[in-house]
């Protein structure tokens, strides 16, 4: 199906209703948008659902465990880039 649509003043194009209705596309929806060959293209994107702090920071604290890095190992490397900032 073809449709047609046009730009507005400030650049804003309508997607037509079939369009979003069958991509699922609401307000607040984030696009990746680029040009090729005097087109240009759109790609609906979801951002990474992450739930807790500490279920986005599990592989940190695994690769951690598994380095057998300490909070002292945290500390004294805090420590040592503060004195090299000076």
């Amino acid at each position: 199906m073809v449709n047609i649509t046009k730009i507005s003043s400030k650049g804003q194009i309508v997607i037509p209703r079939d369009i979003r209705e069958k991509l699922k596309v609401k307000e607040g929806n984030l696009f990746v948008i680029t040009d090729r060959d005097n087109s240009i293209f759109l790609k609906k994107i979801e951002p990474p659902k992450i739930k807790t702090w500490k279920e986005a920071t599990r592989p940190f604290r695994e690769a951690a465990k598994k380095s057998r890095f300490t909070e002292e190992d945290l500390g004294r490397l805090i420590k040592e880039a503060r004195i090299s900032k000076k």
